[in-house]
């Protein structure tokens, strides 16, 4: 960590960031040290682990350290590119770190977060996979544990880049028994063949690779090793045999440990926004179970919270198990997302940042991404393509002789630079109503704060000591009814020191429980409606004054809700 300069005339410039470039590993290094190097006042900088290969794992600490540390505060936390793929994941949080340095002498919103809360924002906790990704043509390496061009299955079909172009793409081949056919409109196009459908020339669609032992007829596709840190995490965590790239164990790869480790250290943190794509959506839990499941009122709360999200950025808001989860059958097991809520009481939603289809105005009822939709959504995906990127984002099939399948094409859309990630030069455009979405939930956590004071002489030396402890967040200092349930999360304590004076009456901690955030008076009150929370209490002692300069410092402090400290003088004496 470097050391703040004394004169702040002499800081250096905030770095030039060129946002329609994504940024590698040395890269993204080299930007976070400029920014801590330019904003001390504000930004801590350090590793919280290493990755499988070595690379560090950037945290960056944000807050004005003038109103006090960041574990006096209320804190939110923002992670990106947990699958390698996500690159634009970790521009959007670092966008966000940019905006949050650059905007807090401009904008008093700004400046009035960093000074009450803090920000815990890890761009890249997967640099291996996202490094991969972006040199090589594999697009699903996972953490980097498995290299898939060290897989090669005994029997079976393993993706390459077969023609050395820097892409794996799909093949096509006529085959009588494929299921799809190339479009009239527009020959790029692959339809699905109807059930029952007879007498036109039909394909084969498979990944672009090699096949071993292939015997001219049947064609296998296994499952390449895959170290998937979404997957890994101590909640409803299932096996590899069950869940794909779950690892041995939860926690299995040091990444997703290192997550877990920071989070259990940071007991301030309030909420969190996971930056994933692709889809334009906004994610709520629950991953495993159903609605009716959860309590309600943690669901009205991520639908409220979420529902803010969506206005900002034009998203959907979706449930990942009610709305994201093609079968019921098959649940998602050991998500990040679950075992933030459900274990630590957290609430956190997830982005599905960019979507080709969104870009091109076509408003899906389903909440899948880009797959066989029809033609009339292919077509203008394919025209938004050509217009905007030059007909770049889709490689035009091209004839190909295959090792083992013989005469075949290749071609489809570019996974990397168009369905998984949004083109570099609308990145700041996907990243700005995201992060004015980032704001608004950091602005939703619990505030304590002590709001009124009193002093009372009572005669000779005794003081009457009275405080008023409010929250004056949107959500209570337990977060969420999973919050309560577990009991992983402390109540609020308030406490009385005194220097040259005596407590008399009262114990010296107390204990308040819970405040309830302006999140429990939804709608006006009525008899008929559940009852408001309780945001504010009342706390007295009796002290006696032993010298004319008697204090007493009171300190109110909440584990999601921030630490308040005043000193009152005893001044009558």
């Amino acid at each position: 960590m470097s050391t703040p300069p004394t004169d702040s005339t002499q800081l250096p410039p905030p770095p030039v960031i060129d946002w329609t470039r994504y940024h590698r590993y040395a890269d993204l290094t080299r930007v976070l040290q400029e920014l801590e190097a330019a904003y001390p006042q504000f930004m801590r900088l350090y590793s919280i682990g290493q990755s499988h290969q070595g690379r560090e794992l950037w945290m960056a600490e944000i807050t004005d350290f003038s109103t006090g540390p960041a574990e006096d505060k209320p804190a939110y936390y923002v992670d990106g590119n947990n699958h390698g793929e996500e690159v634009l994941g970790c521009q959007v949080a670092l966008y966000t770190i940019v905006h949050l340095l650059s905007r807090q002498s401009e904008e008093a919103s700004v400046a009035n977060l960093l000074a009450t809360r803090a920000f815990y924002i890890a761009p890249n906790i997967n640099p291996d996979g996202a490094e991969y990704s972006m040199t090589t043509p594999y697009n699903h390496v996972g953490n980097g544990h498995y290299l898939p061009w060290e897989f090669q299955p005994p029997k079976g079909l393993y993706p390459a880049d077969v023609d050395g172009d820097g892409y794996i793409l799909q093949m096509r081949y006529p085959d009588p028994a494929g299921e799809w056919k190339i479009s009239t409109d527009d020959p790029r196009l692959m339809l699905r063949r109807e059930p029952g459908e007879e007498g036109g020339v039909y394909y084969r669609l498979l990944p672009e690779g090699f096949i071993n032992d292939f015997d001219g007829a049947e064609i296998v596709i296994p499952k390449p090793p895959h170290g998937n840190l979404n997957r890994q995490f101590p909640v409803f965590w299932a096996p590899e045999r069950g869940e794909y790239g779950a690892g041995e164990h939860p926690l299995n790869e040091p990444e997703a440990m290192a997550v877990a480790r920071f989070i259990l250290s940071h007991r301030n943190i309030a909420g969190a926004l996971a930056h994933h794509t692709h889809g334009a959506l906004i994610l709520r839990p629950s991953s495993y179970r159903a609605d009716a499941e959860l309590p309600p009122e943690d669901v009205y709360l991520f639908k409220t919270l979420g529902g803010v999200g969506a206005e900002i950025t034009g998203y959907r808001l979706a449930s990942i198990f009610e709305d994201f989860t093609r079968d019921k059958r098959n649940a998602r097991n050991g998500g990040f997302g679950d075992w933030l809520y459900e274990q630590l009481g957290i609430p956190i939603l997830a982005t599905e940042l960019w979507d080709l289809a969104f870009a091109a105005g076509i408003r899906r009822m389903d909440h899948f991404p880009v797959g066989a939709k029809g033609t009339e959504h292919q077509l203008a995906l394919l025209k938004w393509c050509d217009e905007q990127l030059d007909g770049k984002g889709f490689i035009g099939w091209h004839a190909y002789t295959h090792p083992q399948l013989g005469a075949v094409e290749l071609g489809g859309w570019d996974a990397m630079g168009v369905i998984r990630n949004a083109p570099g030069h609308l990145v700041e455009d996907v990243a700005k109503p995201v992060v004015d979405f980032t704001l608004r939930m950091a602005a939703s956590s619990p505030q304590l704060e002590i709001t009124d004071t009193l002093v009372e002489h009572l005669g000779a030396q005794l003081y009457l000591v009275r405080v008023v402890v409010k929250n004056l967040g949107y959500l209570p200092t337990h977060l969420t009814e999973m919050g309560l349930q577990t009991g992983e999360i402390p109540g609020v304590t308030v406490k009385i020191e005194t220097e040259n004076a005596t407590l008399l009456m009262n114990e010296a901690v107390r204990d308040l429980g819970h405040l309830d955030g302006m999140s429990s008076r939804r709608t006006g009150w009525s008899g008929w409606n559940p009852p408001w929370g309780t945001d504010s209490r009342v706390v007295e002692w009796l002290v006696r004054a032993d010298s004319e300069d008697a204090t007493v410092t009171v300190e109110a402090a909440a584990q999601k809700a921030g630490t308040q400290r005043k000193t009152l003088a005893l001044s009558a004496f």
